[in-house]
């Protein structure tokens, strides 16, 4: 056991019978299955190095709220601890196991295991406001609110004068699309941030939890499905429509109209992210960057 991650243990009170790594990545999110001599079972969390006390204790929260309302998430099962540089935590183990490639009857599944997901975090975002440092796609070209985007087009158009004309006119172009159907006004919830069919775990059939609540924040519900890769799940949307239609809470014409550009602006957001990464390592992936600004609508300047 590395001793960075037995010195974690030994600050928790955890003397496992068994520790499997589920996923390390230097410097970045990663979780271990822990496994007591009693046969109790716990993943511990590092979370990445951006990561701050405040924006953890957000997305805790979010958990804790789900979790008294009967939904299986990885709750905090112990405390937030700070070592090495990054933080840690003991938390549920969710069982079962995503589904690689669903059928048409799985995406229609998660569709509406997404909107009854989003009735349980309904009012929340009342309570406890924006996570910080984030803020919804609709109102910038990006969700954080530290990347400085005008530095990031700079730095790519010196690396590709090309790609860096194409993102300027992506995200112009995104902007004009979202003030023309009014997005200023779509109302906010607390998003999951990522309810791709990877993080949405299934037993015999059955849902048996959601995992991976690091980019939960307050946005809309156009941007969920657009995070959630329902683009390529029609299913899931016609589902997630009905179901909440069924339940009192049908997408506005508002929302409708904005799914589009919405989507086109979580790609914007994409691309801005690997602009980031490359902005600050020098390495840029621009073969990402082509292909998210590919699907932003917007023809190559």
């Amino acid at each position: 056991m590395p001793g960075d991650l037995a010195e974690v243990l030994e600050r928790l009170g955890l003397r496992p019978r068994t520790v499997t790594v589920m996923k390390d990545v230097p410097a970045e999110n990663a979780s271990w299955l822990i496994e007591s001599r009693d046969g109790e079972r716990l993943a511990l969390r590092r979370y990445h190095a951006r990561a701050t006390y405040a924006d953890l204790s957000y997305e805790h929260a979010v958990l804790r709220h789900l979790a008294q309302t009967g939904w299986v998430v990885p709750e905090t099962a112990g405390p937030l601890i700070r070592h090495g540089g990054l933080w840690y935590c003991p938390t549920r183990f969710v069982p079962g196991q995503a589904v690689a490639a669903e059928t048409a009857f799985q995406r229609r599944r998660r569709g509406r295991d997404l909107a009854d997901l989003h009735i349980a975090l309904r009012g929340l975002g009342e309570r406890i406001g924006q996570r910080p440092d984030w803020q919804a796609q609709h109102t910038d070209v990006t969700v954080h609110t530290s990347l400085d985007w005008q530095a990031c087009l700079s730095a790519l158009t010196e690396a590709s004068p090309r790609l860096g004309a194409w993102a300027d006119a992506a995200a112009t172009r995104t902007r004009e699309a979202l003030a023309r159907v009014g997005a200023d006004d779509l109302p906010l919830i607390v998003v999951h941030g990522d309810f791709a069919e990877w993080n949405v775990h299934y037993q015999r059939g059955r849902l048996a939890g959601v995992i991976d609540f690091g980019l939960t924040h307050l946005d809309s519900r156009p941007y969920e499905l657009a995070i959630a890769r329902t683009y390529r799940s029609p299913e899931a949307v016609d589902a997630y429509r009905a179901w909440l239609a069924n339940h009192g809470w049908p997408l506005t014409e508002l929302e409708e109209a904005a799914i589009v550009p919405v989507y086109r602006a979580f790609r914007v957001d994409m691309a801005a992210w690997s602009m980031e990464q490359g902005r600050i390592t020098g390495d840029y992936d621009l073969a990402m960057i082509e292909r998210q600004l590919s699907r932003t609508g917007t023809p190559q300047p």
